[in-house]
């Protein structure tokens, strides 16, 4: 087997651990064992934990910065609370059907207690990132008259928050997913009738 090939199965096999036991209950060999090499070996490809952890994170970085380009892109097309429906929706079906970032998003909330690193991480992509696309997407359609004047970062914050909460509960309870999805729909649905000026 290639070694590119072993390093990419060495990531995914870590992610998966990572999820579930998190980062600090995951040890080099748990890793190599769900390969099928031992220990050691795992040194040829990555330096050890830390190394094989900022990896994982740019792998992250890449498919979401991958997605959220096609995402912003998207977001220059919303012009009525219809587009908005179909702009969030798809966005939310991008970030809950991301294998690579739901794991990650599982890590994340696992460890953000017992590390700054990851605090703030958590910080970033399930607050900071989020809102400052709504804010800045609520600011414009304000500005055009299709949503009714407002603090548009309170608005994305609105926005946003039950959202999060429900693909955080789909991610515990991969089984209540529909459910999340459902639910999600039906505020935005609410949202755009009680801000859109035009619908």
């Amino acid at each position: 087997m290639q070694k590119g090939n072993t390093k990419e199965r060495i990531l995914a096999a870590a992610l998966d651990l990572f999820s579930v036991k998190g980062y600090d209950g995951t040890t080099i060999d748990d890793i190599a064992a769900r390969v099928g090499i031992k220990g050691p070996s795992i040194y040829k490809y990555l330096k050890g934990k830390a190394d094989l952890l900022s990896a994982l994170g740019e792998k992250t970085e890449e498919e979401y910065n991958t997605g959220m380009d096609k995402v912003l892109s998207e977001a220059e097309k919303v012009h009525s609370g219809k587009d908005l429906k179909e702009f969030t929706m798809h966005s939310v079906m991008f970030t809950i059907n991301s294998e690579v970032i739901t794991k990650m998003r599982r890590m994340l909330s696992i460890e953000q207690f017992r590390n700054e690193e990851f605090a703030e991480r958590t910080t970033t992509y399930h607050i900071k990132k989020i809102t400052t696309l709504f804010t800045n997407l609520f600011q414009r359609l304000m500005d055009e008259g299709v949503m009714i004047k407002g603090d548009p970062e309170i608005f994305a914050m609105e926005y946003t928050a039950s959202t999060t909460l429900l693909i955080h509960m789909s991610d515990r309870q991969p089984e209540k997913k529909p459910e999340a999805l459902a639910t999600i729909e039906r505020l935005v649905d609410s949202y755009i009738d009680r801000h859109c000026l035009i619908k």
